[in-house]
């Protein structure tokens, strides 16, 4: 990414008299994106330093466990030369626009965006506080500004050894201009990006010190739960506040959107009234809605006429050519909830004047948005304090479970009130990964090279419940129409090398409350492109890596990574005896992952004993995070691909709890190789681009043992997991 020239509004530090004196606070800039016209704002307080010498970074991304504060930090600090174990990271509590990432228009920690998009503004913003530090020093000691280095929280002359501690130099350096373009550090002097440093919040976790939103207590606290609708487009008809009165610790019920909170003394005392709650729903068009009734409306979607093509590369009337062999086959996938081990859960003081909130979240400006459009709040009478997560996943993005407690809160003037999920509110009345089927269709020469590829998607357009209009980002994008990245990113960019291609879209609107999952579109995409490149291997009869490789010219990143991955199974060499293997690579988040599954299949049985992961994400700036990332990923993918689903029936999802919607287990968790592939290439995201290529991956190892195609997730319909 290329920082764009963007000019300062102000043009010197802000100083001002905090609890512990001078302060030097340092704005940030941010670049442009590629199509945007307006360049963004200046942060007041990205980076704070204090006369003690203590450094807080305030960084706009939630810490979900993937380490993003710790890898951000060590792009500020290493290019400011802090003292690492001085470094204090925090968060700001409103998300104005100074913490948005431009393009999105949100504070909102989505897209694997936490490193590759905020590494340059970040540094840019240390550079220019070290060259203040570094200026206001060289004046005190009447030497060269050139003469002086910053590290471990000093600025120090070589020369004589004189040094001075940051804090010393904040008053001084505040009262200087900003320099607009200072100096980055050279590569071999950066001792921390590229290191697997220690995490920050390591200490917290291990401790029991880490707040969570499931954490907080507040004076006088009460605890609401959530009575909801089972039909997701239903609302309440009715309800007796009456029937829980007498029951105890109980103080109010308040009505909100599908449904009600019942609150009191504890939550337990709160769940047990709200089961109790005599309430009735209102009658929708989905009472009936099932997951047969929606398998024929998307498998007759794919026999629609007229579909309109989103993505056309070379000759449309290729791909329809019977001339040589042709390979068709069908896939789809199901809905998927999240489990996030910490439920659902938001903490609220809120009047009219004022509101405070206590909650895990990646969308800040969600938050914002949703109690905006709710309940006409002010954005600058609104205070978020966002706790660690428990897990995020794409589920924390929404804000219902902050309008709950925001409304809970008023209802019982303002007092603090906690709002709690059960885990079967969430699995039950959450927000899910779509279900999607997708035709292939492919003509292979003679020399068992495609030549012609029509892939046609049937499923909903989540990216329209986010406010995208599928013709601006057709047009946005490069693409020709009905363009959803949210359903077609992984097919319409797929990096293979195919002269005639065609993707088209049957949109099929479903009542069912739709959300991102790790990896969004890719996390299916990538099992249906990658399944069917391997079949396409097997009908020209060609090794699968080869026939990858001869389709990948020109495709530098994605040959590095299937080389490397290759060496590492040793994939030229047999399989061990009874292992079988599979292979896939997918393009996603900036980042290229290849993937070989090595299970052993008996009798049906299927057992995943190892994954060879390589990755070229760019610099790994923390390297340990990386590898455990990609490690999470493996685990996060092989339990949905191998057993999870969400069903419907009588218009409400069947599934519950962790008895019927099974997580990976320690025993069943494979060894996981991980391998860091570093050519020069742009930063790229970590935190999703591991999950793609796990299912096709592990489905190709299938079909090298029993040479049966599984084309439909989960991979438990049809063998023993």
């Amino acid at each position: 990414m290329k920082l764009q020239d963007v000019s300062l509004t102000r043009r010197s530090f802000l100083a001002g008299a905090v609890a512990a004196g001078v302060a030097l606070v340092v704005p940030l800039r941010l670049p442009t994106w590629a199509g945007q016209g307006e360049a963004a704002g200046l942060s007041q307080a990205f980076i704070r330093i204090d006369t003690s010498g203590q450094v807080t970074f305030r960084l706009p991304t939630s810490e979900m466990g993937q380490g993003t504060h710790t890898g951000q930090a060590q792009i500020l600090a290493d290019e400011l030369g802090a003292d690492w174990s001085s470094i204090v990271v925090g968060m700001p509590n409103q998300p104005t626009p100074d913490y948005r990432i431009p393009f999105i228009g949100q504070m909102r920690s989505v897209g694997s965006f936490g490193i590759r998009f905020w590494h340059d503004p970040l540094r840019l913003a240390a550079a220019q506080a070290r060259e203040m530090l570094t200026q206001a020093a060289a004046e005190r000691l009447g030497v060269a500004p050139a003469a002086l280095h910053a590290g471990n929280g000093f600025i120090v002359h070589a020369d004589s050894g004189r040094r001075i501690p940051f804090g010393e130099l904040v008053g001084d350096a505040s009262s200087l201009p900003v320099p607009e373009e200072p100096t980055l550090r050279p590569d071999d002097q950066r001792t921390l990006s590229g290191r697997g440093v220690p995490r920050l919040d390591t200490p917290q976790k291990v401790t029991g010190k880490a707040v969570y939103a499931v954490d907080v207590e507040r004076e006088g606290m009460l605890y609401g739960a959530v009575r909801l609708a089972p039909v997701f487009s239903a609302d309440i008809e009715a309800f007796d506040e009456s029937s829980v009165a007498g029951m105890p610790g109980v103080v109010a019920v308040v009505r909100v959107p599908r449904g009600a909170v019942v609150i009191a003394d504890s939550w337990w005392q709160a769940k047990r009234a709200a089961d109790a709650l005599g309430i009735t729903f209102t009658a929708t068009d989905a009472d009936a809605l099932s997951t047969e009734a929606i398998d024929t409306m998307l498998r007759d979607a794919l026999d629609r006429p007229d579909v309109p093509v989103s993505t056309l590369r070379g000759d449309a009337q290729a791909t329809l050519s019977s001339d040589g062999q042709v390979v068709e086959a069908e896939y789809s996938v199901p809905l998927l909830t999240h489990m996030s081990m910490e439920p659902i859960n938001c903490t609220a003081e809120s009047t009219e004047e004022r509101t405070e909130l206590w909650i895990g979240t990646q969308g800040q400006d969600v938050v914002r948005m949703t109690l905006e459009n709710a309940l006409q709040l002010p954005a600058e009478r609104l205070f978020l304090n966002t706790t660690y997560l428990g897990g995020g996943f794409g589920r924390k993005t929404h804000g219902e479970i902050a309008l709950q407690a925001v409304l809970a809160s008023r209802a019982v003037n303002g007092r603090p009130i906690k709002v709690l999920w059960a885990r079967e509110d969430d699995v039950r009345q959450g927000q899910y990964r779509q279900t999607m089927r997708c035709r292939f269709r492919a003509a292979l020469d003679d020399a068992g090279n495609i030549t012609g590829m029509r892939i046609r998607l049937a499923g909903p357009q989540m990216g329209r419940e986010y406010g995208m209009d599928p013709e601006q980002m057709a047009q946005a994008t490069g693409n020709l129409a009905n363009f959803d990245p949210f359903s077609l990113a992984g097919l319409s960019d797929m990096r293979y090398v195919i002269p005639n291609f065609v993707v088209e879209h049957a949109v099929v609107d479903l009542p069912i409350p739709l959300c991102p999952w790790r990896s969004i579109a890719h996390s299916f995409n990538g099992f249906f492109f990658e399944s069917f490149m391997d079949e396409c291997a097997a009908a020209a009869g060609r090794d699968p890596l080869e026939f990858r490789r001869s389709h990948s010219e020109g495709q530098e990143r994605m040959l590095a990574v299937l080389d490397r991955v290759a060496e590492m199974s040793r994939w030229s060499e047999p399989a061990a005896e009874g292992i079988a293997r599979g292979l896939a690579v997918v393009e996603s988040y900036g980042s290229y992952v290849a993937q070989v599954v090595e299970a052993r299949v008996d009798d049906d049985d299927i057992n995943v004993e190892r994954v060879h992961v390589a990755i070229d994400c760019g610099h790994a700036i923390n390297p340990d995070q990386v590898e455990a990332q990609m490690q999470g990923s493996v685990i996060d993918a092989l339990g949905a691909a191998l057993r999870q689903r969400v069903t419907i029936r009588e218009g409400r999802a069947e599934q519950s709890n962790f008895h019927d919607y099974s997580l990976l287990r320690i025993g069943e968790a494979p060894s996981v190789a991980v391998s860091i592939v570093e050519i020069g290439s742009p930063l790229g995201g970590v935190g999703e681009p591991g999950i793609p290529p796990l299912a096709p991956a592990l489905a190709n190892a299938l079909f090298a043992a029993t040479q049966q195609r599984i084309r439909h997730l989960p991979l438990s319909e049809h063998i023993q997991v």
